[in-house]
């Protein structure tokens, strides 16, 4: 899988953050996404194949020393989870922690910080890669990526 993350790990070595965050959601939509409205819907993010994810998680993270990546936003993920809030106020917590909400709005992709000094978990921008169709429930969709992702860690 290195060699299909190569331009990704050759961006983020060159410190070009932007366009490496553009490349890692068209890697994840490349491999997971299956039709209909461009981006990927819950089922589509709980398919992506293993050795992909944990290979942008690999650049990010090396990339960064940690600061980024998918290791990085589970961790920050799983302590905010540990605080029992109802799922939806999760989610919030969890964007407002990695700088993805300012006050009560969810930045889009030209509110972003694309810099080593973004906050932790700041990147990649997960939302970026999801279909944009308000069911009531989007965060959904994030929670089945990030178990997919734990599920791809843990073996």
């Amino acid at each position: 899988m290195s060699d299909v993350t190569s331009p990704l790990r050759v961006l983020l070595a060159a410190g070009e953050w932007q366009a490496a965050d553009a490349e890692t959601r068209r890697l994840l939509i490349a491999d997971a996404d299956v039709g209909g409205y461009v981006g990927l819907d819950p089922d589509e993010a709980a398919r992506i194949d293993c050795g992909l994810l944990l290979a942008i998680d690999d650049a990010w993270a090396g990339a960064s020393d940690g600061r980024f990546g998918l290791t990085a936003q589970s961790r920050i993920l799983n302590e905010v989870r540990a605080r029992d809030l109802p799922r939806s106020d999760t989610w919030r917590m969890f964007g407002r922690t990695v700088g993805w909400v300012d006050g009560r709005e969810w930045l889009e992709e030209d509110g972003l910080q694309y810099g080593a000094d973004a906050p932790a978990g700041h990147l990649p921008w997960i939302p970026g890669t999801t279909t944009a169709v308000n069911t009531g429930r989007v965060y959904e969709g994030f929670f089945l990526f990030y178990a997919r992702f734990a599920d791809c860690a843990a073996t």
